[in-house]
């Protein structure tokens, strides 16, 4: 497959309690790893919106990010493919802030949505902090 790009995108804000796993996540892989050229590892933040052309140029895009499941504290869950939508709508810090699950939907009514989606979502213990 070589028109492959994958896109592996760590989420979320590591000043804010448990926030930050997804992007640890990215900092631990580009630490540790090496990927081959066609797989892209992105610190995303809290970019929002800014993150659609990155969304959009994935043919295949993992996503780790802090998810309240209600589980327990630690507790990962993949989600994959069209329920992946559902579970991005996480707690916004501010009314202007854009949530992820925006852009995944900005890249499907845009056309260019990645062929695969996984994420890999970790149950935070403290999100009010």
């Amino acid at each position: 497959m070589t028109d492959a790009h994958i896109v592996v995108l760590g989420i979320g804000n590591v000043l804010w309690a448990d926030e930050g796993f997804g992007v640890r996540c990215v900092e631990t892989l580009q630490r540790e790893w090496t990927f081959a050229p066609h797989v892209e590892l992105v610190d995303g933040g809290t970019q929002g919106l800014y993150l659609i052309d990155t969304v959009q140029s994935a043919t295949q895009l993992l996503i780790f990010d802090a998810i309240d499941y209600g589980l327990a504290p630690g507790t990962l869950k993949l989600i994959e493919n069209d329920e992946v939508p559902r579970f991005m709508g996480a707690k916004k810090m501010s009314l202007h802030q854009t949530g992820f699950q925006e852009v995944l939907c900005l890249a499907q009514f845009t056309g260019h949505y990645p062929d695969q989606v996984l994420l890999i979502g970790c149950q935070p213990e403290e999100l009010e902090d």
